[in-house]
């Protein structure tokens, strides 16, 4: 969490890509790399009611936020198998795309889109969203961190629920990190909103959002008044604290908590924070 734990990435064999990149995880298990931003029209057209096998289950969106700090903290290959097997939607920052976490991912069965935040020794690092369920539609953004000039990404992918005549959008977001004013760290929510703005369904929007400050916070908050979100509560907050403050977070529309936790790992130096959510009856 410190500038001085990024040098070797700094100083090291970073490439990154003229344009964002984005990378799907295909049915026969091939990886399809393209550009998918978000500010492309059109993908958040409502679909017809879906049926069950396609669609996640409206009584119970299990799902789960973690920053898996690279890979790099002994056990974590044990704590996302459990993960990932416990839940239908899995929310990845911090990844490194690898053959031994893809292994992970891809034997639960879930699908995975990825925004790729740059390259290092060859590797895609970035956010991963893993689902039981193909998305609809995805699109991701990228945005440079104004000091250390590594970028920072946030995928949108678009779910059907049974029953539902409008889709999920669930956003993984990694905000940025290490900036002297919150000019760019204002823009990449900013963003974020007018990508959901024409959103009429439930949202789920969610990750590392790297609130250490109250201004920090401040701006998140905007974001949710704006889109009308609501942050998911915990009774026993165990969330990782940078400064004193929390930086995982999960915000909802549209949904209904059924519980909430934070869980304590050594797995890595964040804490992952999961939920089971459903849709309200009256919404069906």
């Amino acid at each position: 969490m410190v500038v001085a734990a990024l040098l070797p990435l700094i100083t090291s064999c970073v490439l990154l890509t003229a344009e964002p990149r984005a990378l799907l995880l295909q049915a026969d298990g091939a990886i399809r790399v393209q550009s998918l931003p978000c500010n492309v029209p059109g993908l958040t057209a409502p679909v017809t009611r879906a049926e069950s096998s396609t669609a996640l289950d409206p009584d119970a969106i299990r799902v789960l936020t973690w920053n898996i700090h690279k890979e790099g903290d002994a056990g974590w290959q044990r704590d996302l198998d459990a993960f990932v097997r416990r839940h239908d939607v899995v929310l990845l920052q911090e990844v490194v795309l690898q053959d031994s976490l893809r292994r992970i991912i891809e034997d639960s069965g879930m699908r995975w889109v990825m925004a790729s935040s740059f390259l290092y020794q060859g590797n895609d690092i970035g956010v991963l969203t893993a689902a039981r369920v193909t998305p609809q539609g995805s699109c991701t953004e990228r945005v440079v961190e104004p000091l250390i000039r590594l970028p920072k990404s946030a995928a949108i992918s678009w779910f059907r629920v049974a029953g539902l005549s409008s889709t999920l959008a669930v956003v993984n977001v990694h905000a940025i990190n290490f900036s002297l004013s919150l000019g760019a760290y204002r823009a990449q929510f900013a963003a974020l909103g007018d990508a959901l703005a024409g959103h009429q369904g439930p949202i789920i929007f969610a990750g590392d959002l790297n609130t250490w400050t109250d201004a920090r916070g401040e701006a998140v908050e905007a974001l949710a008044a704006r889109l009308g979100l609501r942050a998911i509560p915990f009774a026993e907050d165990k969330r990782s604290l940078f400064l004193g403050k929390q930086l995982d977070h999960l915000y909802i529309r549209g949904l209904e908590v059924v519980n909430a936790a934070a869980i304590p790992v050594t797995s890595s130096d964040h804490n992952p924070v999961a939920a089971t959510l459903r849709v309200p009856a009256s919404d069906r």
